[in-house]
């Protein structure tokens, strides 16, 4: 699906003819034409429209995975990978930026949220007509190092959830939330991974001498991004950190139980075992005369129940159950 907007110096509106507004382009307008699930006939146009070459094309139907920068013919192509994160899950969607002097080219696969939330910003006003491409791309840069900032809110959130769980009572499924867990470490592995790669593309951009397009303007906003992404970098450490908080809480809460539980065997133990010597001695089988006394079994089974009385009387005055 092809959508284009072209911005001024007061207003973003859709254009519905993206062949006619490029001949209305100069200094203080922009065309951003957003690619999402692009097509060989839409690509097919643009490439006729914009004397794109087929690497150019082919860029723009099959995005690269990797975060990078390349300087193609007539326009220069930035990929970026926007982060998400789905329950434990990983999601990671590459866009494709190609540059001219006044259009931008952004394609991908699937819905965006963040890219979707700058087009409704940017659709509400502000003089974003008045940026270059590469300062317009800047500014989607800025959208999607969001996205991971969101996704590890997310993360957090997640493992705030877990943690008031195990700390209201142990988890019936422990295997299961250790799996869980591991995933949501495994998750955040990924993002961070996928982070590096975008402090490159943030340092090649901020150094005009080597980009025919950029300017001092967008140099300073990428040097903005690239402290951005350290402050994401950051906290994907921190996230990967609060793995292993939940993980020791988890642990406390297992020992815990296991405490609890040989607390009872001890107790139980404490209980029948002179139960079980009484009963031990008074069955062996000696021609004794106080066997033949028959109230004699009824003080038995009273002493035994007086033991098991006292032995609880004071586990419960010294608080152990």
């Amino acid at each position: 699906m092809l959508t284009a907007f072209l911005f001024d110096e007061h207003r973003c509106q859709r254009v519905e003819d993206w062949r006619a507004a490029l001949g209305r382009l100069g200094d203080d307008r922009l065309l951003w034409i957003a690619l999402r699930d692009p097509t060989d006939e839409e690509v097919a146009a643009l490439r006729a429209a914009l004397d794109l070459t087929e690497e150019n094309a082919q860029r723009l139907l099959e995005q690269p995975t990797r975060p990078s920068v390349a300087d193609a013919a007539e326009c220069v192509h930035v990929t970026l990978c926007a982060g998400g994160i789905e329950g434990t899950t990983p999601v990671l969607v590459p866009v494709e930026c190609a540059l001219g002097e006044s259009w931008v080219i952004t394609a991908h696969s699937g819905e965006i949220t963040v890219l979707e939330e700058f087009r409704e910003r940017a659709e509400g006003g502000g003089r974003v007509g008045v940026l270059d491409s590469p300062s317009f791309v800047a500014a989607i840069f800025d959208w999607v190092v969001a996205s991971y900032f969101r996704a590890f809110e997310d993360v957090e959130r997640t493992l705030e959830d877990l943690d008031t769980k195990i700390m209201a009572g142990t988890p019936n499924d422990v295997s299961g939330e250790l799996t869980r867990l591991v995933d949501i470490r495994r998750g955040v592995g990924a993002l961070r991974r996928v982070l590096y790669p975008h402090r490159e593309v943030a340092l090649a951009l901020a150094h005009p001498q080597f980009d025919p397009l950029s300017t001092e303007h967008s140099a300073r906003l990428f040097e903005d991004i690239g402290t951005r992404l350290g402050q994401a970098l950051d906290a994907a450490s921190e996230m990967k950190e609060s793995t292993f908080g939940t993980f020791d809480l988890l642990d406390a809460r297992l020992g815990q139980r296991t405490n609890d539980i040989m607390k009872l065997l001890t107790l139980v133990t404490v209980i029948l075992l002179p139960s079980t010597v009484i009963a031990g001695v008074m069955g062996m089988n000696f021609k004794v005369s106080l066997f033949d006394t028959a109230w004699l079994f009824w003080m038995v089974l009273a002493v035994m129940f007086a033991i098991a009385v006292v032995v609880l009387s004071v586990a419960r005055n010294r608080r152990w159950i």
